[in-house]
């Protein structure tokens, strides 16, 4: 999204500040004004989310906001966002890992279905899943405890005999903790310090580095 950002904003708006165009993407991304929350929490539809989080960054550099402007901007963003999309190298690994054990591996996501399918492909890892569950297919996002219910049921599994793995703390290991699931945090750089470390521990979620960490989880 970073990258794909940067390419889009430097299409549309040469002549807006540089300063802001090269930190375009990570704008983008940021969302300050909320327009992906409100998405997960079903008050607007997934095209209305992303040409909102358009307008918005075109405000931010202080561009004017047009009828044409959603189409262009995708025009540019979606071919560079899609060709920046690879899955992170401990994927196939864990997939592997965790076939063998025959366990049945799913996705949950907060984004939409199509645009899911979309990076899944893009990254090499379409069919990879025997269930993916996205925002809009459930009706309802994370932390909600019905999607990660719902997931559950739809793998298979039982939420109390589920292990659930997710880098956002607040949407992933604590709302599937709050679901039941045993919860783990992905952090895969550094170590987790500061509020959202504390509350981790206080939870006992335990924090893993790398996806390949998951296969000793399950089989400990």
């Amino acid at each position: 999204m970073h990258s794909a950002g940067a390419v889009a904003a430097r299409a549309l708006w040469p002549d807006a500040h540089p300063d802001r165009v090269a930190r375009a993407g990570v704008r983008f991304r940021d969302d300050p004004e909320g327009h992906f929350p409100a998405f997960v929490r079903g008050e607007v539809d997934f095209q209305r989310m992303r040409r909102s989080r358009v307008a918005a960054l075109a405000e931010w550099l202080g561009q004017p906001v047009t009828d044409r402007l959603w189409s262009t901007f995708e025009a540019h963003y979606e071919p560079a966002f899609l060709a920046a999309m690879t899955a992170f190298d401990d994927v196939r690994p864990m997939l592997d890992g965790l076939r063998a054990a025959g366990l049945a591996v799913g996705v949950l996501t907060n984004s939409s279905q199509e645009y899911t399918d979309r990076k899944m492909r893009a990254s090499g890892l379409d069919g990879a899943f025997d269930v993916v569950c996205s925002r809009d297919t459930l009706g309802f996002g994370k932390p909600d405890v019905r999607a990660f219910h719902e997931a559950c049921r739809r793998l298979g599994t039982a939420p109390g005999s589920t292990l659930y793995v997710g880098d956002d703390l607040e949407t992933d290991p604590l709302g599937a903790a709050d679901a039941g699931l045993r919860a783990v945090w992905l952090v895969r750089d550094g170590e987790p310090d500061g509020l959202e470390g504390q509350r981790a521990r206080a939870r006992s979620i335990p924090v893993i580095h790398s996806l390949v960490e998951v296969v000793g989880l399950v089989q400990g």
